[in-house]
């Protein structure tokens, strides 16, 4: 058995896949990517394309291989191959299009790209970056058969070649940072079918930041509240405040907010506040300090809310903040008007007795369930109420409950869906009149 050293191996892998494929110096180097450090694709292609053209040299001289055999290697090598062949059989030849790019792939062609990547990133105000590629099925599949078919062990695929040369250039000519986990910006490179034509995208991360806010007037809804008519029912909201106030600080596209939960429009947010993250999409700035966003907040006045950022966020924290704010604890004020029958101070201490670490069963309210269409049982605990007598059919209640609890429907029972409720444990017609969030728990994200 004749044992082929590791370099004939490596030259007899490039003839026979040269023998089947043309590949240009790029692609066929990018098969032995593994081997060798300091050297680009192209270099190795170009080197072992040099040894390999003395080798069939030599070996044609030998009489060890045919005209016909050189020949065929040489219109798909193209190179030094094909002009080593030139010139010994004084023959021009008719050299094929490389089977991978189509001898597109280059360091003008990188170039080109990184300078297109360079003036998109210089709109944006992003010290991180992160290059990705787009390339057609077919070129994905073409390289998948050949290395399939040659069973190379040494390759990296043309994806990563390119990610990594116009990701060089950018970081070299830009003085911008790579970063492969949390990039400030993804440039997005699609090439056409044939590599011939590409875009460039710059996808700029969010700027999320963390805070609270406060609703200090009723009538106000979280997000804008747009009837089926297409009229705006109210006249403000709290993302189109934080819109207002935000956008131009930092050149956004859009605002989002993602709140741990929400209150009535009719019912205020006062107290702690309510804990969200903002999500701030394409920012041409984003270096703001927190402290400068606090004090350009405070110029918005004449405004019922109030906001107050914290810090920054990061993605996982928006999904965590909705997931916590389910169970997180919250106390409500809530003031009780009966229209029928005077409430006395027994029946109030009734009402804390009752309510102590209680467990509430809620069927979808009556008017959620008019535009959710959907019913299921809500089970929430009241952990405790603390009641007070402000006139004869007046009275006020805190509650202090896990988050998700209906507190309207806690009161009048929503015609008997939540169960207990404040109007079966007193047996009388009750109606919340005022609503007040006191405090939301911010579980630690």
């Amino acid at each position: 058995m004749i044992i082929l050293s590791f370099y004939e191996q490596v030259f007899t892998i490039a003839e026979k896949v040269l023998l089947k494929y043309p590949l240009c110096d790029a692609c066929l180097g990018r098969l032995f990517a593994k081997l060798g450090v300091g050297l680009s694709n192209t270099e190795r292609g170009y080197s072992i394309k040099t040894i390999l053209s003395m080798k069939l040299h030599s070996q044609y001289i030998k009489g060890e291989v045919s005209k016909e055999f050189f020949e065929k290697i040489a219109v798909n090598a193209d190179s030094i191959v094909a002009s080593t062949y030139k010139k010994l059989f004084n023959t021009d030849l008719i050299l094929k299009e490389c089977y991978l790019c189509h001898n597109v792939l280059s360091s003008r062609l990188y170039e080109e790209v990184a300078e297109k990547a360079i003036r998109e990133l210089r709109k944006y105000d992003v010290t991180s970056f992160l290059v990705g590629v787009t390339l057609d099925k077919e070129i994905l599949n073409r390289e998948l058969q050949l290395l399939l078919e040659c069973g190379l062990s040494y390759a990296e695929s043309i994806k990563r070649e390119i990610k990594r040369e116009i990701g060089k250039l950018i970081r070299d000519k830009s003085g911008l940072r790579p970063d492969f986990t949390d990039p400030d910006a993804i440039v997005m490179v699609t090439f056409s079918r044939d590599l011939k034509e590409c875009s460039v995208k710059v996808e700029v991360k969010p700027l999320l930041l963390r805070g609270r806010y406060w609703k200090l007037a009723r009538r106000i809804s979280q997000v804008p509240w747009i009837t089926r008519s297409g009229v705006k029912k109210y006249a403000l909201s709290i993302q189109e405040y934080i819109e207002g106030v935000l956008r131009d600080l930092f050149k956004a596209g859009e605002i989002l907010i993602h709140a741990a939960g929400r209150e009535d429009v009719d019912a205020r947010m006062i107290g702690s506040g309510r804990p969200l993250i903002i999500e701030i999409k394409s920012p041409l700035k984003r270096d703001v300090s927190v402290e400068f966003i606090n004090k350009y907040i405070d110029t918005a006045r004449n405004v019922p809310i109030k906001l107050h950022i914290e810090g920054t966020a990061l993605r996982k924290c928006i999904r965590l903040l909705k997931e916590t704010s389910k169970k997180s604890s919250k106390i409500y004020r809530v003031c009780i008007y009966s229209p029928f029958e005077d409430i006395d101070e027994a029946e109030l201490r009734k009402l804390e007795e009752v309510f102590n670490n209680v467990t509430i069963y809620q069927k979808t309210p009556l008017r959620v369930l008019r535009r959710k269409k959907r019913e299921h049982i809500r089970v929430r605990k009241v952990y405790s109420v603390r009641a007070t007598r402000i006139t004869p059919r007046v009275f006020e209640v805190l509650i202090y409950c896990e988050g998700g609890l209906y507190i309207k429907e806690l009161v009048h029972g929503d015609q008997g869906r939540t169960n207990p409720s404040f109007t079966s444990a007193l047996n009388k017609i009750l109606i919340p009149i005022e609503l007040d969030v006191l405090y939301v728990e911010e579980k630690v994200i």
